[in-house]
């Protein structure tokens, strides 16, 4: 099990144990501060073209696995508050949770945060998340510096 620096108050914790954890976090300048539903909207509900194009390869080589790639982000979420939403499937190769975190807002500046953790079942999981961990990373990243630039 990986060991993950301790996020006051995040609900990413109630998804332990895990077997892979990453964490992303952006600075942002903002007039007022940014909300968990809002965070969710403008991480995932304008995707850029390249995301798609990703996803649609997805479901192409997870097809033959039976893998569900229908359901929509919004059908996966778990939990929610003011500050965070947590969202994730679970599959009998892995089960994914990730936390979408606003941070405090101060003078004018405020930390958005994205954790992900995994949890594998079986090899399958382990050479499957191998396989989309590197697209995961990118991604995530360029999220995070797309909201930046937006806010």
């Amino acid at each position: 099990m990986i060991k993950m620096k301790r996020l006051p108050n995040s609900l990413i914790y109630n998804y332990i144990p895990y077997d892979y954890t990453d964490s992303y976090v952006k600075t942002v300048s903002c007039q007022e501060p940014v909300m968990a539903e809002q965070f969710f909207d403008m991480a995932f509900n304008h995707p850029l073209n390249w995301v798609k194009t990703l996803q649609k390869m997805r479901k192409c080589f997870v097809k033959p696995l039976k893998l569900d790639t229908d359901s929509g982000l919004c059908d996966m979420i778990c939990e929610r508050d003011t500050n965070e939403i947590v969202f994730g499937k679970t599959d009998k190769h892995l089960t994914f949770h990730t936390s979408l975190l606003c941070g405090k807002y101060f003078n004018g500046r405020q930390e958005l945060r994205i954790t992900t953790v995994v949890k594998y079942y079986n090899a399958l999981g382990r050479i499957y998340f191998f396989f989309i961990r590197p697209f995961h990373i990118v991604v995530i990243k360029s999220l995070l510096n797309r909201i930046a630039k937006s806010i």
